[in-house]
């Protein structure tokens, strides 16, 4: 089979590779589409978290089932499924909280541990099978469509961790993919005022699609513009949605009373990730600072419903898709920003 493989951090390429192999409680998948995610980039350019190369990247994955081990009864060939990345233990004490997507024991993570969709076929393991975050997709949504279910699935975790409720004010920093599919959820579930903050004029622009009230160009004190639009009360959600430390600094800044900060874009290891702020400005406004990753089988549950509703503009989203034989292209097209979501069509 064809697979994009990274042999090394920046050196990715399509290969033919050995076609996986199914045993007893596998499922091999044959992917249909395959998101490049921010996190993949990490990867790509720092090796971050992967155990070992060669390897294949891919984690915002859905296929059709074409093969089905004799004790991985729970799928059928044909099966349509969207795959998410983070495998839990189900059984340690964060799991027990709910918190699987942080589980102290993670059993693997697609794409990084073990090998991902950017490939024709991806094997799905005893693990990912058993208890990963894999659902069947709804009739009526493609699979590009599914594969958007990873990002909106940590979207959903994202905004129901900042405790996003009708009527409140949003903040959003960073109008990638994720900042995007963010204002769109934070609209569905009755957020009074949004407001989007990127630096990037063109992925601004595209935002625009999406449904917030103001857009702001993030240079120099857009903060203080930001905050104007609330008539200086402050944002009751912000979400810092890039990896930027000065847009999390920021973030904290554009608090409301009583609001939650979600520093939602994880930072590269090795890269400067340290964020400093008044102590006094949290402590007298009772505001509260927290982070969200990944998520978990029932977020990744909850996304595809969004998604088969038709309320999140998919087409807008998905800008750029790239055959196997193209992989260096579409990872130049993350790199540079060049649009929102960018698909792989193995």
């Amino acid at each position: 089979m064809k697979a994009a493989v990274l042999d090394a951090p920046k050196k990715i390429s399509a290969k033919e590779v050995p076609m996986p192999t199914v045993t007893d409680n596998t499922v091999l998948l044959r992917v249909k589409a395959c998101g490049i995610c921010g996190s993949d980039m990490k990867f790509y350019n720092y090796g971050d978290r992967v155990k070992k190369f060669p390897h294949i990247l891919g984690h915002e994955v859905a296929g059709e089932v074409v093969e089905v081990g004799k004790g991985a009864g729970k799928f059928s060939v044909g099966d349509r499924l969207a795959v998410a990345n983070e495998i839990p233990c189900k059984s340690c004490p964060s799991c027990r909280r709910g918190f699987e997507s942080v589980c102290d024991n993670i059993l693997g993570v697609v794409g990084v541990s073990v090998n991902g969709g950017f490939a024709e076929y991806m094997l799905m393991n005893e693990d990912l099978v058993r208890q990963g975050p894999v659902n069947r997709m709804p009739d009526n949504i493609s699979f590009e469509e599914g594969a958007l279910a990873e990002p909106l699935g940590c979207v959903v975790n994202g905004l129901e961790f900042a405790n996003m409720e009708e009527g409140k004010d949003v903040l959003v920093i960073g109008t990638g993919p994720i900042g995007c599919m963010a204002i769109s959820l934070a609209r569905i579930l009755g957020a009074s005022k949004i407001t989007a903050a990127d630096k990037n004029p063109m992925r601004l622009d595209m935002a625009r699609a999406f449904g917030a009230d103001h857009y702001i160009y993030a240079e120099n004190e857009y903060i203080s513009e930001a905050i104007g639009v609330t008539n200086g009360k402050g944002y009751d959600v912000v979400m810092s949605a890039c990896s930027d430390i000065s847009a999390h600094q920021n973030a904290i800044m554009a608090s409301a009373k009583g609001g939650f900060v979600n520093l939602f874009g994880g930072v590269a290891k090795g890269l400067p990730d340290t964020v400093s702020f008044p102590s006094n400005f949290i402590h007298y406004r009772q505001s509260a600072i927290g982070g969200s990753f990944s998520q978990t089988k029932d977020h990744h549950g909850k996304a595809l419903k969004y998604l088969a509703s038709g309320m999140i503009k998919t087409k807008k989203i998905i800008t750029h898709r790239f055959a196997l034989d193209e992989i260096e292209m579409a990872m130049e097209a993350v790199q540079n920003a060049k649009g929102l979501k960018v698909m792989l069509i193995p």
